[in-house]
């Protein structure tokens, strides 16, 4: 028999230890669903600037705010530059903690040579009527949504506008999501990507070392696996949301018919191994860009010039447009 002086020692242990476990798993617990409330809560950053900017210069139409729905009933705010004539489409997604007019100036380039161009801000960022981010979960039906609603946008005869193919871009969040859009939508012919993942996974262990911080204990404890699974659950049980939209990796391994520019830059950071790693598995015709930088942050002057150009340049290659304008020539009032 086991002596009572045994069961009270077990007895004090287990009152020393059980409190001490409570305590770690509460503050797990808690731990997690800050960092989850956080990294969905975005900072939001301002528009600096908008298509009137443009329009000014112009001195003739170009662009309309426009609005559409989700298919989880929110809505998604976008600008839209047309020239008023049936042509083909080009729409670009911004990335994590950004907004639409960081796109403005490539936006203005496509539209330069012809293209009818939608950019708009992604849930949770800029002027979204939604306050939180799905990290791309919920991103992808409001692209799609997207995609749908500027097929049925017409001019003054009750012609349709978008006369032809699409095309995508995006920037790592958005370049995820537009991976995905375009395995499900047959019109998108071309995609372009920057800066990109491969899926929910290893966006989540990007996300959560850039919010822990690099070169300390965190961004040690963001490597754990532990962590990465506890955040991965956190994560889908906030935003109520399944793996079973496929992922960018399962997308590009696929053989579609669409021709993909992945661009990957000095500044690209972990995500630039990712990009090449889905680079090299991608069956569709690819073309591989490297830059000094992308856009993961704001570019200027000749970097900016540069960098539209490449992207440009890609998507009249994969796109054509009837009658284009040259690229360098100014655009007719």
């Amino acid at each position: 028999m086991i002596s009572k002086k045994y069961r009270v020692a077990v007895k004090r242990l287990l009152w020393v230890f059980i409190p001490a476990v409570l305590v770690m798993v509460v503050g797990v617990a808690i731990l997690e669903g800050y960092v989850t409330y956080r990294m969905t809560r975005p900072p939001h950053t301002q528009l600096y600037g908008s298509p009137k900017d443009f329009q000014e210069i112009l001195s003739k139409p170009m662009w309309f705010d426009e609005k559409w729905r989700n298919p989880d009933g929110t809505s998604s705010v976008a600008w839209f530059l047309s020239h008023g004539k049936p042509g083909p489409a080009i729409i670009l997604s911004h990335g994590y903690g950004t907004n639409r007019s960081q796109l403005l100036t490539l936006s203005f380039e496509l539209w330069k040579v012809g293209y009818q161009v939608l950019l708009y801000d992604m849930r949770g960022h800029g002027e979204s009527p939604v306050n939180w981010s799905g990290l791309g979960t919920y991103e992808k039906e409001d692209l799609i949504s997207g995609i749908n609603f500027i097929k049925g946008l017409k001019d003054d005869s009750g012609q349709t506008l978008v006369d032809g193919s699409i095309g995508l871009y995006g920037i790592e969040m958005g370049g995820y999501v537009s991976l995905l859009a375009a395995s499900q939508t047959p019109m998108v012919k071309a995609v372009a990507v920057d800066s990109v993942y491969p899926d929910f996974g290893h966006y989540v262990n990007y996300r959560l070392k850039s919010f822990l911080g690099s070169g300390n204990a965190m961004s040690r404890l963001a490597d754990a696996d532990v962590t990465n699974r506890l955040t991965g659950l956190a994560m889908h049980l906030y935003l109520m949301k399944r793996d079973d939209d496929g992922t960018a990796s399962a997308a590009t391994r696929t053989a579609s018919g669409r021709r993909l520019l992945f661009i990957v830059g000095k500044d690209s950071g972990d995500l630039g191994q990712m990009t090449r790693d889905l680079y090299a598995v991608t069956q569709d015709q690819k073309e591989l860009a490297e830059v000094e930088k992308t856009r993961l942050d704001r570019l200027y002057d000749k970097e900016s010039a540069d960098y539209d150009a490449r992207v440009v340049a890609f998507f009249t290659s994969a796109i054509p447009v009837a009658n284009p304008i040259p690229p360098g020539t100014r655009a007719s009032k």
